[in-house]
């Protein structure tokens, strides 16, 4: 391509084809998050520890002084989702990463309510 028109916009548009791909990457969670669950009770703090271990990621969860089962658990792009076992009912969690906070909702049983968290620096 001798023309540098052409050349520019060949370069362009493979950037701009690229640009959606780089945005699908799964982002960084692994740390440890001070987290809050917002309910008809009041605010339920806790801390979340991420980590990743063969390729798969791992939550431990230590919610109102207690650890808590966490299964299924899944990062799709920006959106972490896991099963949180509290008080023998499983909850769906699906939280939006955005940086170095998250925020999204659980639902389980006949209940739903919504969740924040922040990583701890």
């Amino acid at each position: 391509m001798k023309n540098p028109l052409i050349r520019s916009l060949v370069i362009l548009f493979a950037v701009a084809l690229a640009a959606p791909l780089a945005l699908d990457h799964d982002v960084d969670v692994v740390g440890a998050w001070d987290a809050v669950a917002e309910t008809p009770e009041g605010d339920l703090p806790s801390v979340m520890t991420i980590t990743k271990k063969d390729d798969a990621l791992e939550v431990s969860l230590n919610m109102g002084g207690y650890d808590r089962e966490v299964t299924d658990v899944k990062l799709d792009g920006h959106t972490l989702e896991m099963t949180v076992t509290y008080d023998g009912t499983p909850y769906d969690v699906e939280l939006e990463v955005d940086g170095d906070a998250m925020e999204g909702t659980y639902t389980g049983s006949a209940a739903t309510g919504t969740m924040k968290a922040t990583r701890q620096k």
